[in-house]
C-alpha cells in the first residue's frame, strides 16, 4: 500500500501538509540536534520540533568489540543506550516529526537501511527520511582524516532504501586562526561530479559560518538543479552573524535553504528576516534579474543611468536623487594621484572640476532607499586594483548591498591591442582583490571594423572560460549589426554568460544600431541588457511592442 506521504517527499510539502508550517520557507522548520540517548530522544519527542536529527553508528566502531549493529552515538562515543531500531521504533510511534540520519561510518549505513526497509514493509513511515553523510574533505581537513566512502555510501542508498532525500556534505573544521578558510570552487564542483547522477532530491549540509564567502559557488550549485536545496548548521560555538545569514536568504528561494541554527541568533535572524519592506542584502556578483524583478522578468525593463546627468546629482546632493525608481547607474572611473608620493585615489569620471572618489560616490548611492545597480567602467588601468579594493573594504563592513558590474575593454588573442589592459591581468585583478562582481568585458573598438569576427568572439571565450562569476559581455550594436549570428556562441556557451547591448548619442541615430538591437534581444528576454539612453529605449520598446 502506497503511504500517505513518500518517504523520499519533500520537506517542506510534508510539513505544509501537517499544519506546522504556513508556507514553503526552510526557514520556518525546527530542528532537534543529536537525539542520540533515549533521554535526548524522549526530550525530543515531547517537544514540538519539526525535524529529529540523529547520529547513527557501529556498536564498538573501530575497536575489537565491534558489530553489526546501527546504535545512536555522536563520536567520539562508540557504545550507546539505544539502538537505531529502539529509535526507529520510538520516533515513529510517538512523533510525526521528520527524520535527518547523520551517518558516522560507512560500516552503519548498509545495517540501518535494512532495518528501514523492513520498517517500511511494516508500518507506513509515512514521512521525509534525510540520509546524511561527510563524503568529501572540506575546509582545514586533511586528507588523512577518513570520511564516508562516497561511492558505496550512494550505492547502498540506490540498493537498499533508494526512496529517500540523500544528504551528502563536506567533514570540516573551524577555527579562529584561519577563519576565512571555506568551500572552495575545486571542493564544490568535486561535490557535484558525485552527486549530478542522483535521481533523488539533495541537501547539501554546509557549516553556516563558511558561506558567504562561498556564496558564488554554493549558489551556482543551488541552480544546477531545482531537486537541490542547502542546509545551513551551525557548530556550538561557530561565530555566525546575522548579516551573513540575510546574504544568504536574500539571495536565494525561501524553500531552498534550511537553517539549523541556534538561539540567540536563530531569533534574531528570524526576526529581522521577515520583516515587510527592509531593504535586501543584495550579493554584489548576482543577478540583475532578481534584483530589480522588472516587469515580464524582461531585462529590456530595466533602466540604464548614463554618466552625463547622473554624476550632475551625484556630486551636488548627499544621495541620489534621480527622478526615476532605480536601475543601473553607469559611472566611469579614472585615477587621480595624490599631490603627496604616488598612491592612486579612483574618482569618477566628469565634465566639471568637482572630483568624487569612488568611495564616496558608492556612500551617496548606498544611502538611496531606490534599487540602484553600480556599473563601474574603469578608464584606465591604474584605477583598477584601488576601486576594487575600495568595494573590498565596503563588503567587509557589510555596506554593500548593491549588484556591481566591472567593465574594461581588454586586450587578448586576436584583439591584442596596444594601450588596453591584458585581459588576464583584469581577470587577475578581480579574483585578488574583490571577486564578488559581474565581470562586464568589452572588446577595444579598433578591432570591430568587420563586427564580431568568429575569432573575436572564440578568444573572448577562451580568456573567460576559468571564471566562476557571472560574464556579461559588452557589445556596440552597430558592430553587432555586422555580425549577428557568431554572437550567439556567447550565450549559449554558459548559463551564467549574458551580453549588454550598448548604443549611445555619440555613435549616431538608433537606426544605425537597431538590426543588432532586434536580432539579439528577440534570443532570449533573460540574457539580454540593453544600456542605452532613455529616447533610445523608448524608441526601441515602441518597436518592439510593434
Amino acid at each position: 500500500q502506497q503511504p500517505a506521504f513518500h518517504t523520499g517527499g519533500d520537506m517542506l510539502d510534508y510539513l505544509l501538509d501537517q499544519g506546522y508550517i504556513t508556507q514553503k520557507d526552510g526557514l520556518l522548520v525546527t530542528w532537534y540536534h543529536s537525539a542520540n540517548k533515549k533521554s535526548e530522544m524522549q526530550e525530543a519527542l515531547e517537544s514540538n520540533v519539526m525535524v529529529l536529527e540523529a547520529d547513527v553508528n557501529v556498536e564498538g566502531h573501530n575497536t575489537r568489540n565491534e558489530t553489526e549493529k546501527p546504535i545512536m552515538a555522536h563520536p567520539p562515543d562508540v557504545y550507546s543506550d539505544n539502538t537505531f531500531q529502539e529509535w526507529l521504533d520510538a520516533v515513529l510511534y510517538s512523533s510525526k516529526a521528520g527524520i535527518k540520519l547523520d551517518f558516522k561510518s560507512i560500516q552503519a549505513v548498509g545495517p540501518s537501511l535494512d532495518i528501514l526497509l523492513k520498517k517500511a514493509t511494516q508500518v507506513d513511515i509515512n514521512r521525509p527520511v534525510w540520509l546524511n553523510a561527510d563524503i568529501l574533505h572540506g575546509p582545514n581537513v586533511p586528507h588523512f582524516i577518513s570520511v564516508v566512502n562516497a561511492s558505496r555510501f550512494f550505492s547502498l542508498i540506490q540498493s537498499k532504501f533508494p526512496n529517500a532525500t540523500v544528504s551528502p556534505g563536506w567533514k570540516t573544521a573551524f577555527t579562529s586562526l584561519l577563519p576565512n578558510r571555506t568551500y572552495t570552487k575545486t571542493m564544490i564542483e568535486e561535490m557535484y561530479t558525485k552527486v549530478q547522477n542522483l535521481p533523488q532530491r539533495v541537501t547539501f549540509p554546509v557549516r553556516a559560518v563558511m558561506v558567504r564567502q562561498a556564496w558564488p559557488h554554493l549558489s551556482w550549485l543551488l541552480n544546477k538543479s531545482e531537486r537541490y536545496s542547502l542546509t545551513l548548521w551551525q557548530g556550538k560555538t561557530d561565530p555566525i552573524t546575522v548579516e551573513d545569514l540575510l546574504l544568504i536568504r536574500d539571495n536565494s528561494n525561501p524553500e531552498q535553504i534550511y537553517y539549523d541554527i541556534y538561539d540567540p541568533v536563530l531569533s534574531e535572524f528570524k526576526k529581522i528576516a521577515f520583516q515587510q519592506n527592509r531593504k535586501k542584502r543584495f550579493y554584489p556578483g548576482g543577478s540583475l534579474l532578481r534584483y530589480f524583478e522588472p516587469l515580464g522578468v524582461d531585462s529590456l525593463y530595466i533602466r540604464w543611468y548614463n554618466n552625463i546627468s547622473t554624476l550632475e546629482e551625484l556630486t551636488h546632493t548627499h544621495t541620489v536623487h534621480i527622478k526615476a525608481d532605480g536601475g543601473m547607474l553607469v559611472i566611469n572611473v579614472e585615477a587621480q594621484k595624490y599631490s603627496l608620493g604616488d598612491s592612486i585615489l579612483p574618482v569618477v569620471h566628469s565634465n566639471t572640476s568637482y572630483e568624487l572618489s569612488v568611495e564616496d560616490c558608492l556612500n551617496k548611492i548606498f544611502i538611496s532607499s531606490k534599487p540602484w545597480g553600480i556599473y563601474l567602467n574603469i578608464q584606465s588601468q591604474e584605477a583598477l586594483i584601488p576601486t576594487l579594493t575600495a568595494l573590498s573594504n565596503t563588503y567587509s563592513n557589510n555596506a554593500l548591498c548593491n549588484p556591481i558590474w566591472i567593465s574594461m575593454a581588454v586586450s587578448h588573442g586576436s584583439f591584442s591591442t596596444p594601450g588596453y589592459i591584458e585581459g588576464s591581468k583584469f581577470l587577475k585583478a578581480i579574483n585578488d582583490t574583490f571577486p564578488f562582481v559581474t565581470i562586464a568585458p568589452r572588446w577595444p573598438s579598433e578591432v570591430l571594423n568587420k563586427g564580431y569576427t568568429e575569432q573575436l568572439i572564440s578568444d573572448m571565450l577562451s580568456l573567460c572560460k576559468g571564471c566562476w562569476q557571472e560574464i556579461s559581455f559588452q557589445l556596440e550594436t552597430v558592430a553587432l549589426g555586422k555580425s549577428c549570428h557568431t554572437t550567439l556562441q556567447l550565450l549559449e556557451s554558459s548559463v551564467s554568460y549574458t551580453v549588454t547591448i550598448e548604443h549611445k548619442h555619440e555613435q549616431g541615430r538608433l537606426a544605425g544600431g537597431i538590426k543588432g538591437l532586434m536580432f539579439i534581444q528577440t534570443y532570449d528576454v533573460l540574457k539580454v541588457y540593453c544600456n542605452l539612453p532613455g529616447d533610445y529605449r523608448n524608441s526601441f520598446s515602441n518597436i518592439t511592442l510593434t
